[in-house]
């Protein structure tokens, strides 16, 4: 029998016109990346003005099963938007972000180049603290 939840990606390298060799973004929870498309393009245009560095990975949790696996396996229970993993160099997003018209239910944050902008925050404080992320990813 094949697990439902057995963890899924599929690798799509991107580069911004004229730079370096970009971020990382896995989509999960799917078996084609056209299925989850959208908001990998979304993504991208939000990356173009937040500036995460070279090195991070994004995965992009495409399906709620998928979501809630990966909330389980980083003990995010308290986001239902994206968290980060600072030692994974990883941060992993709720695709169902880039469905919704802002504000986005259940988050602090009313759009998705804010929820960006924090997650990047706890990069540049390094720390797990929500309100000095806040701050430093200029959410605040």
């Amino acid at each position: 029998m094949r697990n439902p939840y057995r963890l899924s990606c599929i690798l799509l390298l991107f580069m911004l016109p004229g730079a370096a060799p970009a971020q990382r973004i896995l989509v999960a929870g799917v078996k084609q990346v056209s299925s989850c498309e959208g908001p990998v393009r979304l993504l991208q245009a939000d990356l173009r003005a937040i500036h995460f560095p070279k090195d991070w990975t994004f995965v992009v949790a495409c399906n709620p099963i998928m979501w809630e696996t990966l909330q389980r396996a980083g003990n995010a229970f308290e986001t239902h938007t994206g968290f980060t993993n600072l030692n994974g160099r990883t941060t992993v997003l709720n695709a169902r972000i880039y469905a919704e018209m802002p504000p986005l239910s259940g988050s602090r944050h009313a759009t998705t180049r804010l929820v960006l902008q924090h997650e990047l925050g706890h990069v540049l404080c390094g720390c797990g603290d929500e309100w000095r992320a806040d701050e430093a990813g200029g959410v605040r």
